[in-house]
């Protein structure tokens, strides 16, 4: 009888790893920002930055053709912000200052710079950087965040990739493969910053989180919000956003 059980064990722990390695984990990166961004996405959003004595707010309409790799974004709010702009085609990124009313090149080198005074960066503001192309991927088992039973990836730059991050750790949701948590580390392996993802909700055509809070570790007393507002998936953009002219409009 022990040995009946015994073997009735081991073929359901032999089962669960099977089924558990053959889900692809590249697979689950591109089922996961399929779900959150599609092909195209128009969106406003607003970014909060918290610290211990102030608060500080932002609204963004932005931008986004994901097949030709282009982005566009603009701060319409408050007022002291408004006409900042942010364009990004290929892996070219430019900002238009409307203080000096001209326009500059982001170099390489000032993509983790911060976006605007907030945790975030130049890169996860306007994505220059792909987690589907510019890294490899490793499931690593199963975890439980925040209440979901999640697939935990590691992500490690290609070889040549220009990339921000040393290393991601990614957890998307089992059920949906919806982004829960991802923690971003540098090149020593030390981690900086952690995003989480949280109040799933009913936008446009899908579920998706519509709460993003960017903590950079060391600096627990400040934080960022990124709140969806709106947005629309997979509609047609007109080539024209996503151009210097558009950039450079008084």
């Amino acid at each position: 009888m022990k040995k009946v059980i015994f073997i009735s064990t081991c073929i359901l722990i032999f089962g669960s790893l099977t089924l558990l390695f053959a889900v692809d984990a590249k697979d689950i990166i591109r089922k996961s920002e399929d779900a959150v961004k599609g092909k195209t996405a128009i969106s406003e959003v607003e970014i909060v930055i918290k610290t211990r004595k102030w608060t500080r707010s932002m609204v963004l309409q932005s931008w986004e053709n994901r097949i030709k790799k282009k982005s566009f974004s603009e701060i319409t709010a408050p007022q002291k912000d408004a006409g900042n702009r942010f364009l990004l085609i290929g892996k070219e990124m430019r900002q238009y200052i409307p203080g000096l009313k001209k326009d500059i090149k982001i170099s390489p080198s000032m993509m983790l710079q911060s976006w605007m005074g907030s945790d975030f960066t130049n890169d996860d503001i306007v994505k220059e950087s792909s987690i589907t192309e510019d890294y490899t991927h490793k499931l690593d088992g199963i975890r439980t965040v925040d209440g979901h039973e999640c697939y935990r990836i590691i992500l490690v730059p290609v070889k040549g990739a220009a990339v921000v991050w040393g290393k991601i750790i990614y957890y998307a949701r089992k059920s949906d493969y919806l982004p829960v948590r991802q923690e971003f580390y540098n090149e020593h392996d030390v981690l900086k910053k952690v995003l989480t993802c949280s109040e799933f909700r009913l936008m446009h055509d899908r579920v998706i989180p519509t709460v993003y809070k960017m903590q950079t570790t060391g600096r627990e007393d400040r934080y960022t919000l990124m709140k969806i507002r709106k947005i629309r998936f997979d509609q047609k953009i007109p080539d024209s956003v996503f151009s210097l002219q558009n950039l450079k409009r008084k």
